[in-house]
């Protein structure tokens, strides 16, 4: 198949990258639709960590976790930079843009994890992105010493929390467990009930799922991360990385480095996590932080790879298909979550809670099938993804065009 038509203020290889990334989220993701949201932290719920079910977990773990929404976050702060410099270019005021981009991503955002699920990155990309907007100006050094700086926090809140965890009376520790690690199994049972109901049955569930993603994860975890993570995307973007500028030579030297060390510190993870029997206080956060450390450079790791693959023609169909969905990215996001709620909640097969890892996998196989077939096809006929034709015309206040003209010779 031929690749989409492409449009000249396009980067190629962020086009290229960023439909990688939403393939890739999808490989945990489909854990979080298809089973209690606690299983996502603590995989005993989620299997028998055993056989089979026990390896797909721990290459999709090792390989996949973080690393892939580290690569859209790193993707949207580069995104910063380019919509900035352009909008200057054009003569319009970039923060004014900046922050109609944000607030209606916010709304969607919103829209997608209190009406469809509850696992959206969207709000918490448009709250972190108002405040990278004022880093795209720095320096690479600098850019790079922030992330840092930010990607340390989670580390203290992560041993702040073990510590806390040790001290604490036992009664509170019981109760911290049943909420978030390890719940009874009527709590698993009710869970399991709401999102196999339909979708105003399933608003008791989905509403404190979201809402603990926005009032806890973000400001004391996931935050800080996502805001170094699109720092460390503006220094990417500048130093050529993201745009394929470096060589074949220096891009697999920079993958082999990032693999190298990274995979080994993830492994070590999961190797303390299995020694220690999965317990809340040793795994809610010290377990995580090796992942947390490890997976900005397996994703260096990944893009390095997809940049020689595109830098050498290699699989030119498979990138035009990859390439379509970048272009489509917000788009094909929410599709994702569209199909895999029909797929697992109860307004669609039900089959939440009931489909182990490998059939969570082939389910995931066909939902990049469709995304990798609807988006090329999508972008045959319009200029861009339905959402984003929606988001632009909110951000611009005019209608642009979505229809792609026809030809003419």
């Amino acid at each position: 198949m031929t690749a989409s038509p492409q449009r000249t203020d396009r980067i190629d290889s962020l086009d290229v990258l960023r439909g990688f990334a939403i393939l890739g989220i999808l490989v945990m993701n489909i854990q979080a639709f298809a089973m209690i949201s606690q299983a996502y932290l603590n995989p005993t719920l989620g299997g028998s960590m055993t056989g089979m079910d026990f390896w797909i977990w721990v290459v999709s773990h090792v390989a996949f976790d973080s690393k892939f929404l580290a690569l859209f976050a790193a993707l949207f702060g580069a995104g910063m930079v380019i919509m900035a410099e352009r909008a200057e270019a054009a003569g319009d005021t970039p923060w004014r843009l900046h922050r109609r981009r944000m607030g209606i991503l916010a709304l969607i955002g919103l829209i997608h994890a209190y009406g469809i699920w509850f696992g959206d990155i969207l709000f918490i990309y448009a709250v972190i992105g108002v405040i990278a907007f004022a880093f795209r100006r720095a320096s690479i050094r600098r850019l790079l010493v922030f992330a840092a700086l930010f990607y340390a926090v989670p580390v203290i809140v992560g041993l702040a929390m073990t510590g806390m965890f040790y001290i604490m009376p036992g009664d509170e520790y019981d109760a911290m467990v049943q909420a978030y690690w390890q719940p009874s199994v009527e709590a698993i049972a009710g869970q399991q009930e709401a999102y196999r109901s339909g979708w105003f049955g399933q608003m008791a569930q989905r509403v404190p799922d979201a809402a603990t993603l926005h009032v806890l994860a973000l400001p004391l975890e996931e935050g800080w991360r996502v805001l170094a993570l699109m720092l460390a995307g503006m220094a990417a973007l500048k130093s050529g990385l993201l745009t394929g500028a470096w060589s074949a030579q220096r891009y697999a030297a920079a993958g082999l480095l990032g693999a190298g060390i990274g995979l080994p510190i993830v492994i070590a993870g999961v190797v303390f996590n299995q020694a220690t029997g999965w317990e809340m206080k040793t795994s809610l956060y010290l377990g995580a932080l090796f992942n947390h450390l490890g997976a900005p450079l397996v994703t260096l790791a990944w893009v390095c790879g997809a940049l020689i693959v595109l830098k050498r023609g290699l699989w030119p169909s498979l990138l035009g298909r990859l390439r379509a969905v970048g272009q489509t990215a917000l788009s094909c996001y929410l599709l994702t979550s569209v199909l895999c709620v029909t797929v697992f909640y109860g307004h669609g097969l039900g089959l939440f809670g009931q489909a182990d890892r490998v059939d969570q996998l082939l389910i995931m196989f066909a939902v990049w099938a469709v995304l990798l077939t609807v988006a090329p096809a999508w972008l045959r006929r319009f200029e861009m993804g339905p959402v984003e034709w929606l988001w632009r015309w909110g951000v611009k206040g005019r209608k642009p065009a979505l229809r792609r003209k026809a030809a003419t010779g």
